[in-house]
């Protein structure tokens, strides 16, 4: 019983909502509220025009009241009216004012962008319009126009979203427009944050930048090995702007004065004095000989990466920079490279001309 109640209701609801569109054509009729009370039933019209509902010295509004407690059952009904200050922010109006100029023969496209572009200018977030039907031929088809943003789903288009749909019945068949409006973001309930005065963006200045050669001097200590991944990585670590620095550059530096920077580098770093008891003196011992041992692999290391070329290092490049860097060696290995590059990148072109360069 209950249940019955309930819909009731909202077909009452439905069928004001029919009878007022009908009745207030003419008054940009937008929408209505119920709102009950103990003593009273008041129910809020939102128009366009709000005189015309009211009527000269009030008759319209009491015509209105007492049909609406004749064929709706309201008891003691009271209608308020309050004007739509931007009625082209409201989905009801805009497609009741699309359908009325299809209706009168407008075009699709030029009615579209007209009230796409007043929707624009009456400051809502985003809207989506839709017309279907038979707009020009025997087929019919689908225009969409849209700006901005509009939530589609969650409890964000259902509050945020206004909607309406309106029907143009035209000579070549019916067409239906669609509207859906997003008014406003939603508010962010789950943090009190003022989202307006968040930093987005920030620029740190850290001073005056180095010079090229300092910066290329600190990328030669830093990195393990001149391997690219080695080089890429030692860029990546430090704190100065390598946007302008190669790494054939940094190659070349290493292998002019390589051993200069790194002695140089050892004697600025500070000396750290560790108080250890003398329980520990062959642990010290120890450890100092694995560092000696250590310096010892890494001075081999670097021996063997001065001595020769690095083909997988070379064909890693762009294929100008790897034929530059092959012609400069004093007895480059061609087939060497050609083997690299067919085991990392394998380009055709490349190929082709150290294949040339093996046969020569």
């Amino acid at each position: 019983m209950q249940e019955k109640q309930f819909i009731d209701k909202g077909a009452r609801k439905v069928r004001m909502h029919e009878y007022l569109e009908e009745e207030l054509e003419g008054a940009g009729y937008s929408r209505s509220e119920i709102v009950r009370t103990p003593t009273s039933t008041k129910i809020v019209v939102y128009a366009q025009r709000p005189g015309l509902v009211i009527g000269r010295g009030g008759s319209r509004i009491r015509e209105l009241t007492a049909d609406m407690e004749e064929e709706f059952g309201f008891e003691n009904p009271q209608i308020e009216v309050n004007e739509i200050e931007n009625p082209d922010g409201d989905a009801e109006i805009v497609a009741k004012s699309m359908a009325s100029w299809l209706e009168k023969g407008g075009r699709t496209k030029r009615v579209g962008y007209t009230y796409l572009r007043r929707m624009k200018e009456s400051g809502v977030i985003g809207a989506e319009i839709e017309i279907a039907g038979k707009l020009s031929g025997n087929r019919g088809r689908t225009e969409k126009f849209s700006f901005g943003y509009v939530k589609r789903c969650g409890n964000t288009s259902k509050e945020n979203v206004d909607e309406a749909y309106e029907l143009a019945k035209t000579k070549p068949g019916a067409i239906g427009v669609k509207v859906r409006i997003m008014e406003s973001m939603p508010e962010f309930k789950h943090r009190d944050v003022d989202v307006e005065e968040e930093i987005l963006h920030e620029v740190i200045d850290h001073g005056e930048t180095l010079p090229q050669e300092e910066r290329i001097e600190r990328v030669v200590v830093e990195a393990d090995d001149m391997t690219s991944a080695g080089i890429e990585e030692a860029m990546e670590e430090l704190e100065v702007e390598t946007e302008d620095i190669s790494k054939n550059e940094v190659r070349d530096v290493f292998e002019e004065r390589g051993d200069e920077i790194k002695e140089e580098a050892e004697e600025t770093e500070p000396e750290e004095v560790e108080d250890e008891p003398e329980t520990e003196d062959e642990d010290v011992e120890e450890a100092e000989e694995e560092e000696e041992t250590g310096d010892e692999e890494e001075t081999k290391d670097e021996d063997e990466t001065s001595s020769g070329a690095d083909y997988e290092d070379i064909v890693d490049n762009t294929i100008s920079d790897a034929k530059d860097a092959l012609e400069e060696l004093d007895e480059p290995d061609y087939e060497a490279a050609l083997e690299a590059e067919k085991d990392n990148k394998n380009r055709t072109t490349f190929i082709d001309w150290l294949e040339t360069r093996v046969e020569e």
